[in-house]
């Protein structure tokens, strides 16, 4: 969806002069993903380009443009509808997303010299505040180009290794009072919900997401919504005063994320 890990707003309860303060909840705090913690999919992207064409098989839905740089429509994207894909030379591709005409994110694909290891460098400022955001992550090979086509095409696999990414996709603020979450990103997303509650606007998402929380142990598990379908759950759940899981399940693609929080 929009980020890797969400950042909440502590948000205030108004109590009268008699009311008992609240006790706080193992949520309440900063937290930050520990990256050499992360357990990735291991379903791997398969796609190539072949013939001038761009052709992602395990996209979802898959989807098929020509690689000449130039925008082409691709449906049943999310954040996006449009996307431009350009080879710059026989190791490094580039892609070029878009939302109604304006450009939302970039993505530089460079192969290692052996062929067995793929750099994605992903910048974008799609978020409330505009904010550039850099990530940089790696996928190990698993599968072949097919014959014919550009050397970077095959079949990858997310790693951890050579991962560099900002801190404003990997840290998260969040609290519960009572049966109250409330959460912000540092981009400026935010939102108040309440546990079994109904859905509530992610205010300042661009996609225009609703969210919805549930209880999960000492935690609680959101769920995201766009159009009214369901597209993501993110699990938050304390293992202690300062380690959390994350578990990020991607309904769409069918791929689940865990990962380690330590608090900040």
């Amino acid at each position: 969806m929009r980020r890797l890990f969400l950042t909440a707003a502590v948000g205030s309860v108004a109590l009268t002069f008699a009311s008992p303060v609240l006790a706080a909840s193992p949520i309440d705090g900063t937290w930050k993903i520990d990256t050499a913690t992360a357990k990735l999919s291991k379903k791997p992207d398969v796609w190539s380009i072949k013939g001038g064409t761009y052709d992602c098989t395990s996209c979802t839905p898959p989807y098929k443009i020509a690689a000449d740089g130039k925008a082409h429509p691709v449906a049943g994207r999310d954040y996006w509808d449009a996307a431009a894909i350009s080879v710059v030379d026989a190791k490094t591709l580039s892609m070029t997303r878009y939302r109604a005409g304006a450009e939302v994110g970039t993505t530089k694909l460079t192969l290692s010299a052996d062929g067995k290891m793929l750099t994605y460098i992903s910048t974008s400022s799609d978020n409330a505040k505009g904010t550039p955001i850099t990530n940089t992550s790696m996928s190990k090979r698993v599968g072949p180009a097919p014959a014919g086509a550009h050397a970077a095409s095959g079949s990858w696999e997310a790693v951890n290794d050579g991962a560099q990414l900002a801190d404003d996709s990997l840290i998260a603020t969040m609290s519960m009072a009572g049966d109250i979450v409330t959460f912000s990103l540092p981009t400026g997303e935010h939102y108040t919900a309440k546990l079994g509650g109904p859905q509530v606007p992610f205010i300042g998402d661009k996609a225009g997401a609703t969210v919805t929380v549930t209880a999960s142990g000492t935690g609680f598990t959101e769920t995201d919504y766009l159009k009214g379908a369901a597209i993501a759950t993110y699990t938050y759940v304390p293992t202690g005063a300062t380690t959390m899981t994350l578990k990020a399940v991607n309904l769409k693609a069918k791929t689940t994320d865990e990962f380690t929080l330590k608090k900040q």
